[in-house]
């Protein structure tokens, strides 16, 4: 009997899905033979010994038995130290199926990825042929290609429910052995027993326990980090303690209410001279300990403002806002568990209480509940202004960008470059509160480090004596040394100097790309890997990598950076503090 997709897409052409098997694996793996170097056994003993002398001039002169590059990680630390593949040239026509696709692919200028893959691999994408989604959902592209039965070599998905149509109409190879057998790296690397969601990803849910899938791009750097090294605290946490977040403040407004508070620009000034450090005095030098003190805080800047008849382009200024112009999340999650000292990652929806030991609603908390009227108080007294209840967004972020709010948060930060082209003269700086999360109640959740693509190879298109190849191929791209080959490039394509270990870009643009995250285009060039950068998305084909956001292998986290005074507005977090960052919390569940 037949099998046949069960997508949901209104197509008949179900013949196509009939797969016979192929042949079984041949006896090299499609590698090539490595050198025998046992001694053939000399039954005349007597004429050995008399050879003695020959054969030692003989084994002395004799070529040495061929490295293959998958033998040779422990003694490399980059892959151009590894030899050119000698055998077979396989060229994989990939579906990426991640989305509805890109409307434009960019090849890079200088790729020195591919390249040095196939070199080492004897494997590489097809440009050409490879495609996305094309604009369609999943599903309908899927029955496409069923109805056309035109299916590619590999598909990368990060679709698990998709993904399980194609093994159970026996499109795709089980993969179990080989990756048990081919695949060290990826063993060392992304071990299942540490790493549960990334085996529940790659057997499809578990569908029948079988391995189907090769798992890439692992998610959350610094919580999947965490699961692997215990000891990794990450060196830019970006989030203030245990992820509770902070509030956003005028720094001309602040320096008014706080002489002694710093402006934006001094904070920045202070980053270089300090090192990149920032001492706890002078992170929380705005002294702002309870939500007490917050909302006289608030008051005080209604005063202020009151008092000195601000405005801003003939606008007048308002203390905060109670909406952020499209969505409340800003105002009843953030600002809310920011005031009563909530760890990140839980929400007015649902949170995991520790003293009743049970999943709980948080809007029918009486604590919620009484946070809620305290901002009712707020829009009655027009601290929070009234009228932004009733705002869109486009309104909304004209006001933020306009200056005419003292206090922000969560997101709604104003544009900094808006800000400065109209000349305003003073900066949005973080503020905030001087006490520690409250984990006698909750915890920082965040869900098991899974990985956000998975490879699936057809047994359609792939002889099967070229999975080897192909999974070999996959280890390497997971390796340390694969990794740094696709985010610094390998040594022989000269991007970098190195001295005593360390690496530097030669190319600034590229520096700015690879270590700062500014996206400027230098990476594509190159076709360097950071999906930290949105350009990323277009880099055509896909490729596959280790973990998103990169491991500590790579330039954003390996590089020596050069303190620049830009970077102050973000490392200016208490996170930053030793053994304070969001990833010494958080808690997986």
């Amino acid at each position: 009997m037949k099998k046949q997709l069960s997508t949901g897409v209104r197509l008949s052409l179900t013949a196509a899905l009939s797969v016979a098997m192929l042949a079984g694996c041949s006896s090299n793996n499609n590698e090539p033979a490595k050198n025998d170097t046992s001694a053939a056994a000399n039954t005349n003993t007597e004429a050995a010994a008399d050879n003695t002398t020959n054969a030692a001039n003989t084994t002395e002169n004799a070529a040495p038995a061929e490295q293959f590059y998958y033998d040779m990680y422990d003694k490399v630390t980059d892959s151009s130290d590894f030899p050119d593949w000698k055998g077979k040239q396989l060229k994989l026509k990939l579906w990426y199926s991640h989305g509805t696709g890109e409307p434009t692919h960019n090849s890079a200028e200088q790729d020195v990825v591919t390249p040095e893959a196939k070199r080492v691999t004897g494997v590489e994408i097809d440009q050409e042929n490879s495609f996305d989604n094309g604009g369609q959902d999943l599903n309908v592209k899927m029955g496409m290609l069923n109805a056309a039965n035109d299916w590619p070599d590999v598909v990368m998905s990060s679709d698990t429910s998709a993904l399980a149509e194609l093994v159970k109409a026996g499109k795709v190879y089980d993969l179990t052995e080989v990756i048990s057998k081919y695949a060290p790296n990826l063993a060392k690397r992304t071990p299942f027993d540490k790493l549960p969601k990334v085996l529940e990803n790659i057997t499809i849910k578990n569908l029948d326990g079988k391995t189907y899938g090769f798992p890439l791009e692992l998610g959350d750097p610094d919580n999947t980090l965490k699961v692997l090294d215990p000891s990794f605290v990450s060196p830019n946490s970006q989030q203030a303690p245990d992820g509770m977040g902070s509030i956003w403040v005028r720094d001309d407004l602040l320096k008014k209410l706080y002489p002694t508070a710093k402006t934006q620009d001094e904070i920045d000034a202070l980053y270089v001279k300090n090192g990149g450090k920032f001492s706890k005095e002078e992170l929380y030098d705005v002294p702002l300990k309870t939500k007490d003190d917050f909302y006289k805080f608030l008051y005080d800047m209604q005063a202020l403002i009151k008092k000195e008849n601000i405005k801003e382009n003939g606008k007048p200024v308002e203390t905060t806002y109670a909406f952020g112009g499209g969505d409340n999340w800003s105002t009843l999650t953030m600002l809310q568990t920011y005031l009563n000292r909530i760890p990140a990652n839980n929400n007015y929806f649902t949170y995991y209480d520790k003293k009743t030991k049970e999943i709980e609603f948080m809007f029918q908390q009486e604590w919620f509940k009484q946070t809620l009227l305290e901002f009712n108080k707020l829009v009655r007294d027009k601290v929070m202004d009234p009228k932004s209840l009733l705002e869109n967004q486009a309104t909304h972020t004209e006001k933020m960008n306009n200056g005419q709010y003292a206090v922000a948060y969560l997101w709604d930060t104003p544009d900094e470059s808006v800000l400065k082209a109209a000349g305003k003269k003073y900066r949005y700086r973080k503020v905030f509160l001087d006490s520690p999360a409250n984990t006698d109640q909750f915890i920082s959740p965040a869900g098991p480090s899974g990985n956000n693509q998975t490879i699936l190879i057809f047994k359609d298109k792939v002889a099967e004596e070229d999975l080897p190849q192909i999974i070999h191929y996959l280890d390497y791209m997971v390796s340390e040394v694969g990794e740094k080959m696709y985010t610094w490039g390998p040594r022989s394509a000269g991007l970098f100097d190195e001295k005593d270990g360390k690496r530097v870009f030669k190319d600034k643009d590229l520096e700015d790309a690879m270590v700062y995250n500014k996206d400027n285009g230098a990476n594509n060039k190159y076709n360097l890997h950071n999906n930290r950068l949105g350009s990323s998305s277009k880099q055509w084909p896909p490729y596959p990598t280790y973990m998103w956001g990169g491991s500590t292998v790579t330039p954003s986290y390996a590089y020596e950076r050069v303190l620049s005074p830009a970077d102050g507005l973000s490392f200016f977090n208490p996170g930053n503090l030793p053994n304070n960052s969001t990833s010494t919390i958080t808690t997986t569940i």
